[in-house]
């Protein structure tokens, strides 16, 4: 499970100087964007692994690497580039296909991009360098991974201000120039094949190449194959290619006839296809459904991995939330008693009952989610309310606000921080937490560095060394002390607050607000004591 951008060439066909001019033009989109890697810097005494802006690295080879960017703090797998063409090239020399959609021989190809990005911001960027080495290497390069056309374009669009001429659109989300490739061959079938191999889309999308692009007779035996891959209609897949179907055409009699009659078709049985019709909701009123578009991936918006996972879950739940279409009961009712040998009556009584299942599981699944819509809901252009893990990183008491669940989280934080100072300020631990700040500050980067082991921004260090603020630093000590003594630090949610309170200076500065807040203590004392 991850979020991918692959890039492969063909090594052996580039010459040096034309790898070298790519390499240099690469360097311009690096120091265009805020992209993030990982050195070493000095900072209270310590060395520590900080991020810090991407540059190029001059050593016995130059090169540079990327691990996420500074902006959104999110930070994923490395990508690398090295201005050695040589680094990728197989020590025997021989010659490889004109076109790397045509090479079989694994081994005369050479991923030079393969890892995750996670969907994080970095995605469009990274991809952005792949696009620019596969449009100066045309054939011989090939942009791959978990990616779409829109979000090419993006990338295309900021890459193609800082460069002297336009990248282009990579073959593989582009059936068209794909297709140009396979020029040898008119025959439908093989076409589709070539496309079902190398084209990128969602799977909506490459039905619609499909019956767009292809004769009918073609389409329909390709649709009739599909289908007699499945046992039933109603799994996952077939039910899938059902709701396709019916957004490219609304035409339920044909798709009865194909999946029940069709002397090529699968032939499902009467009692399946009926049930199957009733979780295509094409008979179910968008209205019961429509706020799960809030839930929808858009296009041209990488996906973050606990996105994919939520879409996964979703496709399972609610296949039917792809449909675009809608046909009345009583009219699918009529265009089923023509190819199903049982009465109307029947067949409404089944269809009924499976769409009130659907509408209680729609129902169920609407409160669970309420939390989320009522984020969304609020959110304004003004005023944004995120997600805890975005929320706390990213706020700013403006733009970025927080819900009245996440104040409530910062106060108990305060709490329990104001708590521990105020015991150990009449303790033995007195010259420990009120000792100089320049000791708060070496005792804080000792725990960053060497218990918790945290990377964190260079600027998180700078504001870190240069506050003058002494209750800064023993907020953000005694919040690793708990977090340590309680076995929290591989805790998502904590590592989250702990991140943002060190990169987010305002956070914490809110957290030491709280403290002095009388009214707001005394709101968690109680919750603390009930």
């Amino acid at each position: 499970m991850g979020t991918y951008i692959n890039l492969t060439v063909l090594p052996n066909n580039i010459s040096i100087s034309e790898w070298e001019q790519i390499y240099e033009e690469s360097l311009v989109l690096l120091k265009a964007y805020p992209y993030a890697d990982i050195e070493e810097r000095d900072f209270l005494g310590y060395k520590v692994q900080t991020y810090v802006k991407a540059t190029e690295k001059i050593n016995s080879e130059r090169f540079w690497s990327v691990r996420g960017d500074l902006n959104s703090m999110r930070y994923a797998e490395i990508f690398k580039l090295s201005r050695d063409i040589s680094k990728y090239q197989t020590s025997k020399i021989e010659n490889s296909e004109d076109d790397i959609l045509f090479e079989v021989n694994l081994k005369k190809t050479k991923d030079i991009f393969n890892s995750k990005t996670q969907g994080f911001d970095y995605h469009l960027y990274i991809l952005s360098i792949a696009m620019l080495i596969e449009s100066r290497l045309g054939n011989r390069a090939l942009v791959g991974g978990d990616i779409d056309y829109d979000q090419c374009v993006k990338a295309k669009r900021w890459a193609d201000q800082f460069l002297s001429s336009p990248i282009e659109i990579p073959a593989r989300v582009d059936y068209e120039k794909l297709l140009s490739r396979f020029s040898h061959s008119t025959n439908e079938f093989q076409q589709i094949q070539f496309i079902e191999k190398w084209f990128i889309a969602d799977e909506e999308e490459f039905f619609q190449v499909i019956f767009n692009r292809f004769s009918r007779k073609t389409f329909i035996h390709w649709f009739s194959n599909k289908l007699k891959t499945f046992s039933s209609p109603n799994q996952s897949g077939a039910l899938k290619m059902l709701i396709y179907f019916l957004n490219a055409t609304t035409d339920l009699k044909n798709l009865v006839f194909i999946c029940c009659k069709y002397e090529k078709g699968p032939k499902f049985s009467y009692s399946e296809i009926i049930k199957s019709i009733a979780h295509t909701w094409i008979c179910l009123s968008p209205d019961k459904f429509s706020f799960l578009d809030l839930l929808a991936k858009n296009s041209g918006q990488p996906q973050i991995v606990e996105r994919q996972l939520g879409t996964e879950v979703l496709e399972m739940l609610f296949s039917g939330r792809d449909i675009k279409a809608f046909i009345p009961l009583t009219e699918v009712v009529n265009i089923l008693i023509d190819y199903i040998p049982d009465s109307a009556n029947n067949i409404e009584l089944s269809l009924r009952q499976e769409m009130s299942k659907i509408e209680d599981q729609l129902l169920s699944f609407n409160r669970q989610i309420q939390p989320s819509i009522e984020l969304f809901n609020v959110s304004t252009e003004d005023r944004i309310y995120l997600a805890d893990q975005d929320a706390f990183l990213y706020f700013d008491g403006y733009k970025i606000a927080l819900t009245e669940k996440q104040e409530l989280t910062l106060k108990a934080i305060a709490y329990s921080i104001k708590t521990l100072l105020d015991q150990e300020g009449k303790g033995d631990l007195k010259q420990f937490f009120f000792g100089p700040l320049e000791k708060l500050k070496l005792i804080l980067a000792a725990f960053v560095n060497e218990k918790f082991h945290m990377i964190l921004t260079e600027q998180a260090w700078q504001w870190i060394n240069k506050t003058d603020n002494p209750l800064l630093i023993r907020i953000l000590i005694v919040k690793v002390i708990i977090d340590d003594a309680n076995g929290l630090q591989s805790v998502k949610t904590q590592d989250d607050i702990r991140k943002a309170m060190f990169e987010n200076k305002f956070l914490t500065k809110t957290i030491a607000n709280f403290m002095d807040d009388a009214i707001a203590m005394k709101e968690i004392a109680r919750y603390a004591t009930d």
